[in-house]
């Protein structure tokens, strides 16, 4: 029986976003493993899961009936006119309702905000080591999720949006399969709810070397581009691309984006890593490249400032 896995239906201005994965074969939302062994195994497991390929499957609401279809990953990404309607039952080719296996919420209503918040996730809330493969995998093995670490700045910047009731969308390169393994370690780290965002599904043989072209630059236009009466905030690393997608982003949209947020990940800053910041710094936005350290409570009163313009 097929079900729906990560779904999120999001809330635009005059459109609806509508996007997930179907599956197969039903995989577990991972909570607290009781040890690494059975961490890694619930991880393994994700990558052998059967994807609902290039299928039809139907999206139904209180007002309309609509339909999707899957990839060769079992993915699916629209952008329909506006739904009034927050109930939704989604059904496979021959009518059998998929249901959504995931704890997290996946309804996310637009805000009456003007300012929205886009954040990388790995290495920018969470601790990753994205910079090297090996590492990267070796920390989603054998760290379970209750042992992830929060960076502590971007903590209390998104605790600080989401008093202000800043919408806080997480787009991320991360793959699908880690669906869950996210949502538990956001849970654990008490980090607020919102859209999460990330690339198709992936074999196993794939992690090593994966092709997952401009994800995140689709969804920065889809979601700019949706929302023409706000404002973005962008959060991001140095360690894969955000700089070089930001500064696109800013280049495209320069008078929606207010200000960017880079993490330096190392104790130095190399010199590619210094000429894409060059880079971003000259676009004219307002940027900061911050080291853990950084004086949280400035910058919050600065932020303060900002939004209040």
């Amino acid at each position: 029986m097929a079900f729906l896995w990560h779904l999120s239906i999001i809330q635009l201005d005059q459109k609806t976003l509508v996007t997930g994965t179907v599956l197969k074969n039903k995989t577990s939302i991972i909570q607290k493993p009781k040890s690494i062994f059975g961490n890694s195994l619930k991880v393994l497991k994700s990558y052998w899961k059967k994807p609902y390929s290039d299928r039809s499957i139907y999206l139904k609401s209180d007002e309309k009936s609509l339909s999707l279809k899957t990839d060769s990953k079992g993915y699916f990404f629209k952008v329909f006119d506006a739904f009034q309607s927050t109930n939704f039952d989604f059904y496979d080719e021959n009518g059998n309702i998929l249901e959504p296996t995931q704890s997290h919420p996946f309804v996310f209503k637009n805000k009456s905000g003007l300012i929205e918040i886009i954040s990388d996730i790995d290495d920018t809330v969470i601790h990753s080591h994205t910079a090297s493969a090996l590492k990267r995998i070796y920390t989603i093995l054998f760290k379970r999720p209750n042992k992830r670490k929060k960076v502590l700045y971007i903590s209390a910047l998104l605790d600080f949006f989401e008093k202000k009731d800043f919408r806080i969308f997480y787009l991320s390169k991360s793959e699908s399969n880690l669906f869950g393994l996210i949502t538990s370690i956001f849970r654990f780290n008490d980090v607020p709810e919102g859209p999460l965002l990330l690339t198709p599904y992936l074999k196993f043989k794939m992690l090593f070397k994966p092709s997952k072209g401009e994800h995140k630059l689709k969804f920065l236009r889809a979601l700019i581009s949706n929302l023409p009466q706000k404002r973005f905030i962008l959060i991001g690393d140095d360690t894969q691309k955000d700089m070089d997608i930001y500064k696109q982003i800013v280049n495209e949209f320069e008078d929606r984006i207010i200000k960017v947020y880079i993490r330096q990940t190392g104790f130095n800053v190399d010199e590619i890593q210094q000429s894409k910041w060059e880079s971003l710094k000259n676009s004219g936005v307002e940027c900061v490249y911050f080291q853990d350290d950084y004086n949280i409570e400035e910058e919050i009163q600065n932020l303060n400032q900002l939004i209040s313009q």
